[in-house]
């Protein structure tokens, strides 16, 4: 047993008579239309928080103290702005993405405004300075969906009010465009690829830019037809992603999250599966149902779920009248840590590691062309 100063104790643990603790898998929940209605109310009827937003968390029975999530990686919020509201300037080391749900409003994200109207999509880059305002007259409502439940489970949240823009930093790469770290070239050793790097390396790291993304509804919506052609038989999804190319080969809308919009026309039936990267879905049209772990959920437009919790075997059936649905995933974050473990198959399919092996095929070449 190890004592620091402050006295807290450190438990050394014998991992031959003390095994892997089990995983607890958070349990399927779904929040309501009407409960949603009544919080956007409640929220419109009280005042702004102190950066001048008026939102609200919906945070999983299972989390743990302090971890305000849907799920273990997601956060998700409601947020609303009345006619005339503007929020207060602020930067957090979050990313991620929102989805307008009523209203008109705008977000602007450093230098970039995006004016939303009802199922826009944008997204949030991390510690860039971000304002929302209702630009219309009716109040703006939004959902957004960020990586803080993460880091506030490994206490490393971190947002200001404004602080020491970037911007500083890239006039003196500007100036000085011969970086330290491009001074020591990398020394291999071990003969098998691995390298040694200068301490430069660490804080000067290559810059991927992510400018904020917006997916207008209108134009998403125009591209729908080849998904909404797909009928049960199919044994993927109906879906499209919603691409930010600064993700690469994440195939992510933001670097923690990938967006997908399901639209389907009419009745269908997706295969049960399992993986386990978490998803959370809004449904914005149509009703259906899902079996998630063996208990079922019927939902309709305006329902919020957590559909599918880390490796809880799922299938969703849509009605006749159709559905459209946002999917929230933190498949990128899996992807980047080598954890995204899938079974596409649940009875019978190899479980694989998707990002580090080859994936599972589908049969879209049977439905070309229909």
């Amino acid at each position: 047993m190890t004592t620091h100063a402050n006295d807290t104790r450190v438990a050394l643990v014998d991992s031959r008579t003390d095994g892997r603790a089990p995983r607890e898998m958070w349990a399927p929940m779904k929040l309501g239309a009407a409960e949603i209605e009544n919080q956007f109310a409640a929220l419109e009827d009280g005042s702004p928080d102190v950066r001048g937003r008026r939102e609200a968390l919906v945070v999983h029975p299972q989390a743990p103290t302090g971890v305000r999530g849907l799920a273990p990686a997601t956060q998700v919020a409601l947020g609303v702005l009345l006619p005339g509201e503007s929020s207060v300037t602020t930067r957090d080391n979050t990313n991620g993405l929102g989805m307008a749900l009523a209203g008109h409003g705008s977000v602007t994200i450093g230098d970039r405004t995006i004016d939303l109207v009802q199922q826009d999509v944008w997204t949030k880059p991390t510690m860039r300075l971000e304002t929302f305002r209702n630009t219309g007259s009716v109040p703006f409502r939004y959902i957004r969906y960020s990586n803080a439940a993460l880091l506030e489970s490994i206490s490393a949240f971190y947002e200001d009010f404004g602080g020491n823009d970037a911007a500083a930093a890239e006039e003196i790469v500007e100036e000085n465009r011969k970086r330290a770290k491009d001074l020591v070239p990398p020394i291999p050793v071990g003969g098998d690829g691995g390298q040694l790097l200068p301490y430069e390396a660490i804080i000067d790291i290559d810059e991927v830019p992510d400018n904020p993304l917006h997916f207008p509804w209108a134009q998403v919506r125009a591209e729908l037809g080849g998904v909404e052609s797909l009928k049960t038989g199919y044994n993927g999804r109906p879906l499209v992603v919603l691409y930010n190319p600064a993700t690469g080969r994440l195939n992510g809308t933001a670097p923690s999250f990938f967006a997908t919009i399901l639209s389907v026309g009419g009745a269908f039936a997706g295969p049960t599966h399992r993986h386990m990267s978490s998803a959370i879905n809004y449904h914005f049209a149509g009703r259906g149902w899902s079996v998630v772990e063996g208990q079922r959920f019927d939902w309709e437009a305006g329902d919020l779920m957590l559909s599918a919790p880390g490796w809880g075997a799922h299938g969703h059936t849509i009605s006749t009248e159709g559905a459209q649905v946002l999917t929230v995933q933190d498949h990128p974050l899996h992807t980047s840590t080598g954890s995204l473990v899938w079974q596409e198959d649940i009875e019978n399919g190899e479980i694989l590691t998707l990002g580090s092996q080859v994936g599972f095929q589908t049969n879209l070449a049977d439905y070309a062309g229909r």
